[in-house]
């Protein structure tokens, strides 16, 4: 299947609304999984907008955020500067560090996002010395990410467009369950596990939960742009009867999988 649209990362604010809002509540328990000590010296690829970079520093870690975009550099310097904390503009399949010079390394909602993400896994593994923690993690997007996934399967019912894209996201087994697992163990780490963590993606009202898929970076809103303004009035008139599913507009609250894998470098 060919690949959509890349991941349009070039404003830090859609940024956030779109999905950093909901990554703060994912730093904690995908760090408490990863399990990386304290004082340890860490790299995040895609860091985006900075949050698990900072959540990093504020355990005791020496921080390193990596993106390709320079624009959320620039946001995640604003938004989230520590003195433990530096951010640095790469191409996560050819890091400009050298071999095993990270205590650990780490990634979330990146590897599927970034192309060839096989590349940046082996480049995560390569900067991490001997005996330390390689982590990332990835939503689930069989079900696992039930808000976009409203607007997908419904918007798949009357575009094209929509429909390839929705389906591009689930063919990829890098986002089943054990996908990564699988890719962690192919570049030869060791005691790898992998499990979902939960977290919530909390709106106000449609309004919030619309913005934040019609105008974010993402492919769908990519896609969503490009619509004729008749055909996206009328998705998101479809939309709306799965998210106020017969109540008044207000708050909604919509459960999400992500995926996360832990590994070992073979000493």
């Amino acid at each position: 299947m060919d690949e959509p649209k890349q991941f349009l990362a070039t404003d830090p604010d859609l940024y956030e609304h779109f999905m950093g809002r909901w990554s703060v509540g994912l730093a904690d328990p995908f760090l408490d999984f990863a399990a990386i000590p304290k004082g340890q010296r860490v790299l995040d690829v895609g860091c985006g907008t900075g949050v698990i970079t900072l959540a990093l520093a504020r355990r005791g870690c020496a921080a390193v955020g990596i993106d390709a975009s320079e624009a959320y550099l620039d946001g995640a310097r604003r938004l989230r500067s520590h003195e433990a904390v530096a951010y640095e503009q790469a191409d996560a399949r050819n890091l400009p560090y050298p071999t095993a010079s990270f205590d650990a390394c780490v990634s979330t909602l990146a590897i599927d996002v970034v192309p060839e993400p096989e590349k940046v896994a082996a480049e995560m593994r390569r900067i991490t010395r001997p005996g330390g923690i390689v982590a990332c993690g990835t939503f689930d997007f069989w079900g696992g990410i039930s808000a976009m996934q409203l607007v997908l399967d419904t918007g798949a019912t009357i575009d094209d467009g929509l429909r390839t894209i929705r389906d591009y996201l689930r063919s990829r087994p890098l986002v089943w369950r054990n996908g990564q697992a699988q890719l962690w163990q192919k570049i030869g780490l060791i005691a790898v596990a992998e499990v979902p963590i939960v977290i919530s993606f909390d709106y106000q009202t449609f309004d919030d939960y619309w913005t934040s898929y019609a105008t974010g970076p993402s492919r769908a809103a990519q896609r969503l742009q490009e619509m004729p303004a008749e055909r996206r009035d009328e998705l998101r008139h479809l939309v709306s009867f799965g998210y106020l599913a017969g109540m008044p507009d207000g708050p909604r609250s919509f459960a999400a999988i992500v995926r996360s894998v832990r590994g070992v470098v073979p000493r």
